[in-house]
C-alpha cells in the first residue's frame, strides 16, 4: 500500500497508527536515520505507554537482520579494509584505457565510489565491458578471497534471500516512510517483501505540483507496485 500526500499531512501519524494496530503481528518500522528511530519510540510511547512487540530502524538495520539470520553471513569489510582491497584490485589488473589514470593517488579512492555506485544498481561485472569490468571482477575476487563482504554486498545478499528462501522473511508487516528516491537494492528488497507480508510505504508526494515533480517516477513505480491500494492524504489546514 502506497500512502502520499504534501509535508504535514499527517501521514508518519497514519503510519504509527497502522504499526500499534499490527502489534501483535511484530511489524517493522522503517526510519530514514538513527536520530529519527529515536523520535518516532518516543512518539509511539506517548501514544501507548508499553510497546510488546515490533522492532524499529533504517533500511540499513532491516539488510543486516536479513543478511545475519541464517548463519551464512561474511563479515563486512571496514573502511580501511575496503580500501586496501580496492588498492589491490587495481594492482593486479591490467589496464588499457585506463592506465594513465590508474597512476593517479586519488583513482582508488574514485574507483571505489564508482563500485559503490555499481553495487548499489546490483550490477555484475559480467553486465559491463572494458576496464571498469575488470576492475570490478578484482575487486570482487578480492573480497572473496578474504572471505568478506562490503555493506553492499551484504544488502544484495539480504534480497536474494527474500527471493528465494521461504524462510527469510515470516510475514511481519514492513511500514517503511522518510526517503525520496529508492536504490536498486532497496526497492529490490520492497518488492521481494511485498510477496512475503504487508508493505506500506509512505512518500510525501501530491500530484501534478512542480514541487514534487523530481518524485513522480518513484511515486508511480510504487503506485504500480500498490496495485491502486494509494491512499491520498489533502494538505493539512
Amino acid at each position: 500500500a502506497l500512502l502520499v500526500g504534501p509535508a504535514n499531512a499527517g501521514k508518519v501519524a497514519r503510519l504509527l497508527d497502522r504499526y500499534l494496530e499490527a502489534l501483535d503481528r511484530e511489524p517493522v518500522l522503517v526510519v530514514p536515520n538513527r536520530f529519527e528511530r529515536e523520535q518516532v519510540e518516543r512518539e509511539l510511547l506517548a501514544r501507548a505507554p508499553a510497546l510488546l512487540g515490533g522492532s524499529i530502524g533504517t533500511f540499513d538495520d532491516l539488510f543486516e537482520s536479513i543478511a545475519r539470520s541464517n548463519g551464512g553471513h561474511r563479515p563486512v569489510a571496514t573502511d580501511a579494509q575496503r580500501a586496501l582491497v580496492v588498492r589491490r584490485a587495481v594492482a593486479a589488473t591490467e589496464l588499457a584505457d585506463l592506465e594513465t589514470s590508474a597512476r593517479s593517488a586519488g583513482f582508488a579512492d574514485g574507483l571505489a565510489a564508482v563500485i559503490s555506485e555499481l553495487e548499489a544498481g546490483l550490477l555484475e561485472p559480467d553486465e559491463l565491458d572494458g576496464d571498469l569490468a575488470r576492475l570490478y571482477g578484482a575487486y570482487a575476487r578480492e573480497l572473496d578471497g578474504l572471505g568478506l563482504w562490503d555493506r553492499d554486498r551484504e544488502r544484495r545478499h539480504a534480497v536474494g534471500r527474500v527471493e528465494g528462501d521461504l524462510a527469510a522473511w515470516d510475514g511481519r508487516p514492513v511500514l517503511a516512510y522518510g526517503f525520496e528516491d529508492l536504490t536498486a537494492a532497496q526497492w529490490a528488497l520492497l518488492v521481494a517483501l511485498a510477496g512475503r507480508a504487508d508493505v506500506t510505504v509512505s512518500l510525501p508526494y501530491e500530484p501534478g505540483r512542480p514541487a514534487f515533480a523530481s518524485l513522480e517516477t518513484t511515486a508511480t513505480d510504487l503506485a504500480r507496485l500498490a496495485d491502486a491500494r494509494v491512499e491520498e492524504l489533502p494538505p493539512a489546514s
